[in-house]
């Protein structure tokens, strides 16, 4: 091994689970994922329930899955066709949250607003990131380094909620 080679790192997953996982950060559906690989849909689910399991999350979302899987390195992330857009710090928080709640309540109470608005917060994050959906805007988030740690400190006292 010379000193330009890597070690590849070891992974949880197997190659078809990376392979299912790696077209779930994308943002596509189960459904989406078959077509693309030949699969059943059966296969696709067991697929990602087996990445679920490996990573201690049963029974979490797929934005939340999707961060695990990207945190642990076990894919990549979406290349992403747009450079960040300027994202609030309430942008941010909202980000964070599905990335890591499962549940509407849940990030309701991370974000400051209440179960019925969540929808159309995510909505709002997901259309600004020009992502197809929560699932992408994740993934899209860890390509864009957004998702590398917590909201910034200094964000959070400027009135305007800009992030520099």
């Amino acid at each position: 091994m010379t000193a330009t080679d890597t070690p590849s790192l070891p992974t949880l997953l197997t190659r078809e689970q990376q392979r299912v996982a790696a077209r779930l950060v994308s943002g596509a559906s189960n459904q989406l994922i078959a077509q693309n690989l030949q699969l059943a849909v059966f296969t696709v689910a067991s697929h990602l329930a087996a990445a679920r399991r490996k990573l201690n999350l049963p029974g979490s979302s797929r934005a939340v899955l999707t961060h695990a899987l990207l945190t642990a390195r076990e894919v990549p992330p979406p290349p992403p066709t747009e450079p960040a857009p300027e994202f609030t710090a309430q942008d941010r928080r909202v980000i964070q949250a599905v990335a890591e709640h499962s549940f509407n309540a849940a990030i309701g109470d991370a974000i400051g607003v209440r179960a019925d608005d969540v929808r159309a917060e995510i909505d709002a994050v997901v259309a600004k990131a020009g992502a197809r959906n929560q699932v992408h805007l994740i993934g899209l988030s860890h390509a864009w380094d957004i998702l590398s740690g917590a909201v910034a400190e200094d964000t959070l006292d400027d009135p305007s909620g800009a992030v520099r």
